[in-house]
């Protein structure tokens, strides 16, 4: 593996847990999420000031809408929410399970939302990985325990999604024009015993190489689509959660990461902060959703 690139602090917030980045190139901004302190942060990518929006309910992820507004998954609903104003309303609600919230989610090329749900107080409840799309909320895969890496080919044609707690990274076919399933879940990444940590979020660059961060694990690692681990990257945190892009060019990549479960002896300032990789990479912007 290459050594490690310089690593430094984009955005110092030291979150609980910060998850779900998302590019957001209608604005030129990064947005992510405290799941447990239930905020929304957004910073310009050319800019020096991290804005904070509170919400009543536990966020996770989000999908473009416009250059003013996205859609966020809470634990919840889906809820359309204005980044200038703050205001924020239900557009579709989930199943009802008060055990369950949403985690891990990504707008596939036609504009479906996938989301994935887990339980809230970690008893291993059963999740799964849902669908919204052009108003209709359909189960795509059962019996997830702790979604995660949801993302997809530049095309459409496939998707990658993991079970964070089986270590293993799965690969789908999936309709370009609606993102619905067109194949069987076929592993693509199997974490053998002497890799440290599970996989958490992902997601592709333009040349489809997948970028995942490594819970527990300290690390960045790249995938090719062969599954293969073509790069690894050591972090200065031991929880990243997922990576995205930043950049006019979406040239830069960043991780979020978190501070949730680490001793309070073992913490330090960077724990739960949001993290610039500086490595040679051609991010691609994110779809708009359908929802």
């Amino acid at each position: 593996m290459a050594q490690s690139p310089n690593v430094t602090v984009w955005s110092g917030e030291p979150l609980s847990l910060g998850e779900g980045p998302l590019t957001n190139h209608l604005r030129g901004s990064l947005v992510w999420f405290d799941i447990n302190g239930r905020g929304v942060y957004e910073r310009r990518f050319d800019g020096h000031t991290t804005r904070h929006i509170e919400l009543p309910l536990m966020p996770s992820a989000a999908g473009l809408l416009d250059d003013q507004s996205i859609v966020v998954a809470t634990e919840d609903d889906f809820r359309r929410l204005n980044l200038e104003t703050g205001a924020h309303e239900i557009v579709h609600v989930f199943p009802e399970d008060a055990a369950l919230r949403a985690n891990d989610g990504r707008v596939h090329p036609s504009g479906a939302f996938w989301i994935g749900t887990m339980s809230k107080d970690g008893n291993n409840k059963p999740g799964a990985i849902w669908r919204l799309f052009e108003g209709e909320l359909t189960l795509l895969i059962p019996d997830v325990i702790v979604p995660n890496s949801i993302c997809f080919a530049a095309d459409g044609s496939f998707a990658y999604y993991a079970d964070s707690g089986h270590r293993t990274i799965w690969k789908v076919a999936t309709d370009p024009a609606t993102g619905a399933l067109t194949g069987e879940p076929e592993p693509f990444v199997v974490f053998d015993d002497a890799t440290a940590g599970v996989p958490d979020g992902s997601v592709t660059d333009a040349d489809n190489v997948l970028w995942n961060a490594r819970w527990g694990g300290s690390a960045i690692d790249a995938y090719d689509t062969d599954g293969n681990r073509i790069r690894t990257i050591p972090l200065p945190v031991r929880q990243p959660t997922c990576p995205s892009f930043v950049g006019a060019d979406l040239s830069g990549l960043v991780t979020t990461s978190a501070r949730a479960g680490i001793a309070a002896a073992d913490l330090d300032d960077i724990a739960g902060t949001t993290l610039q990789v500086h490595v040679d990479v051609t991010g691609k912007p994110e779809p708009i959703v359908k929802p």
